[in-house]
């Protein structure tokens, strides 16, 4: 490789002394050698620094960085993407890992496929001790995004898609990777590769993933209604029906809100009657084992503080 691409790695990190190590010791164990590794200390009050610094010390591909106040994950993004020097870009998590070959296929992938802007793959999912617990399949997003779970932690898109997007939204905090991947999967072409072993993702109760779950699922709706318009234009029309599903579920049984309910369910029914008709039948069926099972919760509650 006459003039070899350089991959710039940003690694983000608040207290992430636990495995931290082992999340940098995979960037180092890569073999495509070409990267950098900005690691961004979020203002972390255990040993995170000194670890990074220590590493740092050992190999000058590696940059420590410290903010002055606590920005956050897309603050903290955004500040690494700044400073990186590379062609193609990617982040991980301090409590994930790579395997050897994650940079070197991916940039392989991408330098095949050159309409292609980001290649994203599936996950082993670990526990918080590192034993696997299964898999993370991601789901094809050119085939259907109502189903996809954004590109995960497994990823490497072109620099200029972080320029064209202006990095990663701070309003959306929890959700600032897939609110990012799916504006630039309006923009952009994304491959998919069916494939869980060049990345490690530990899903363990203190994890951001783990902690907050139900709350991202429901941010999630939102990104994908601001996205909507644009996602019409690209996507399948049955694509694009399921989506108007879920957004019409959502606002009817989670939220209660009849006005957006019929709004949505007004385009459902120009593109797809069928959708529309199931989703006509199961929101009431939906409302209702969902009062049920709030009934059975009021009256547990009801006995054990009149018994317990």
């Amino acid at each position: 490789m006459s003039n070899p691409a350089l991959i710039s790695i940003v690694l983000p990190t608040y207290n992430g002394a636990r495995y931290l190590a082992t999340s940098i010791e995979s960037c180092m164990a890569q073999t495509y050698p070409h990267w950098e590794l900005i690691i961004i200390n979020d203002c972390s009050t255990d040993n995170t620094l000194e670890i990074a610094n220590a590493f740092a010390a050992k190999d000058q591909r590696i940059r420590v960085v410290s903010n002055e106040q606590n920005l956050k994950l897309p603050m903290s993004l955004n500040k690494g993407f700044g400073l990186a020097n590379g062609e193609y870009f990617t982040w991980t998590s301090d409590d994930n890992y790579y395997s050897k070959d994650a940079l070197a296929v991916m940039l392989e992938t991408l330098q095949q496929q050159p309409a292609a802007t980001l290649v994203y793959a599936d996950e082993t999912l670990i526990d918080d001790e590192g034993k696997v617990t299964g898999i993370w399949q991601m789901g094809d997003v050119n085939q259907q995004v109502a189903t996809w779970k954004g590109c995960g932690g497994c990823f490497l898109y072109k620099r200029n898609m972080q320029q064209v997007l202006k990095g990663y939204d701070p309003a959306m905090f929890m959700i600032e990777d897939y609110d990012f991947f799916l504006r630039g999967f309006v923009q952009f072409q994304y491959c998919y590769l069916q494939r869980a072993d060049l990345y490690y993702y530990r899903f363990h109760p203190a994890s951001l993933t783990g902690r907050y779950m139900p709350y991202v699922a429901v941010l999630q709706k939102l990104v994908i209604e601001k996205q909507l318009d644009a996602l019409s234009k690209k996507i399948k029309p049955n694509d694009y029906a399921l989506l108007l599903r879920k957004l019409s579920v959502h606002y009817m049984v989670n939220k209660g809100h009849a006005a957006k309910y019929a709004h949505y369910m007004q385009l459902l029914r120009k593109v797809s009657f069928r959708q529309w008709l199931m989703t006509l039948l199961y929101v009431p069926v939906k409302g209702l084992m969902r009062f049920a099972l709030q009934t059975v919760k009021a009256v547990q509650l009801f006995f054990t503080q009149l018994f317990g």
